[in-house]
């Protein structure tokens, strides 16, 4: 009779399974359906997306949206395709790299630190890691190791001008300012187009005092003759030691070839208030106003200029403006109190 019972018990088990089962199978298989991906608004990171929905281990697919994410500064997503295009292949550097950019950027420098060490191990001899795995270091402030990693390129590649780039700007960094110009100057000789050596070499030169310093910023123009940065280098060398009109003249070149680019409008505009042309001074802010609306310097200097003709009116209206951007900017909230000191008191009934 036990026997009977126990039998049965175990036979509506078995149904029951099997009928679960059946409903499972029915409904798809048992597994659950996925949601459509929502849409975020990028095309290319949807288009992927729809991609990856069809090929989910697809290596490259991962990549490419985790570099699009890490543009848009979504770190986390981006993280997330990278490690799981790890999890399939952990032998591919760029992911490595791409990892360490996400991490460094996220304020997770330990772990970008680990990803190019660990990227190492695997790949010693592999000079764009020990490269990268150099400069993490040395934005860590640690630059022995830092040196130690570009010694190791060097001793791999003895002519690897990006390696006595990265020596110069660790010596740099540990104030040893002979060794520095020595690298970057190695860096030059092995790469005349180091567009950023030349202008790091002006920099120590000027530092030195050296009156040589300039032709380091024109050796930097000769390769990049339209890139703004670099004319800026030298306006504002031109400006620091007396040669206002050429950089005057450097910082207008600057603005007809990139006429967004805003530090040429700021520091022609503060030529001309120190030359008490206010009128040319404002035209230069209002300029960088348009340019860069979410900037609270034009607003702030138009309120000096305004303060100085006596439109008190319209420093207060400028002088608000640029603590509406920045709140805690305390020239322009001591400006503003001592403006709004001038301005008689409406009398009633006004």
């Amino acid at each position: 009779m036990k026997m009977h019972m126990n039998f049965n018990r175990n036979n509506i088990q078995l149904l029951l399974f099997l009928l679960i089962a059946f409903i499972g199978i029915s409904c798809g298989g048992g597994e659950a359906k996925k949601p459509a991906p929502k849409p975020t608004g990028d095309s290319l990171v949807d288009q992927l997306t729809i991609q990856l929905e069809k090929a989910p281990e697809d290596i490259d697919l991962l990549y490419q949206r985790a570099s699009i994410l890490f543009d848009k500064e979504e770190y986390e997503a981006s993280i997330f395709d990278l490690e799981k295009a790890m999890s399939i292949d952990s032998l591919k550097p760029k992911i490595y790299h791409l990892l360490a950019d996400n991490y460094l950027d996220y304020y997770r420098s330990r772990e970008a630190l680990d990803m190019m060490q660990k990227v190492v191990r695997l790949f010693p001899e592999r000079i764009p890691s020990l490269l990268k795995l150099s400069e993490i270091q040395m934005i860590l402030n640690q630059n022995e190791n830092s040196i130690y990693t570009v010694n190791e390129i060097l001793r791999l590649s003895p002519q690897n001008n990006e390696a006595y780039f990265m020596l110069g700007m660790n010596f740099r960094a540990l104030g040893e300012m002979d060794r520095s110009i020595n690298s970057f100057q190695t860096a030059v000789e092995n790469d005349p187009e180091m567009v950023d050596a030349w202008l790091i070499l002006g920099e120590l030169h000027e530092k030195k005092g050296s009156k040589n310093a300039i032709k380091f910023y024109d050796n930097a123009i000769n390769v990049a003759p339209n890139k703004p940065e670099v004319l800026h280098s030298k306006a504002f060398y031109l400006q620091n030691h007396g040669d206002i009109p050429g950089a005057l003249e450097l910082y207008k070149e600057i603005n007809v070839k990139n006429p967004n680019y805003a530090e040429a409008y700021l520091n022609a505009g503060l030529i001309y208030m120190d030359q008490d042309s206010l009128d040319l001074a404002f035209e230069q802010m209002n300029i960088l106003a348009g340019v860069q609306p979410q900037n609270p310097l034009p607003y702030y200097y138009r309120g000096q200029i305004h303060n100085a003709y006596g439109n008190y009116e319209a420093a207060v209206i400028d002088l608000q403006n640029s603590l509406n951007i920045s709140s805690d900017f305390k020239a322009a909230e001591e400006l503003l109190a001592k403006v709004q000191a001038k301005i008689p008191a409406q009398t009633e009934g006004e």
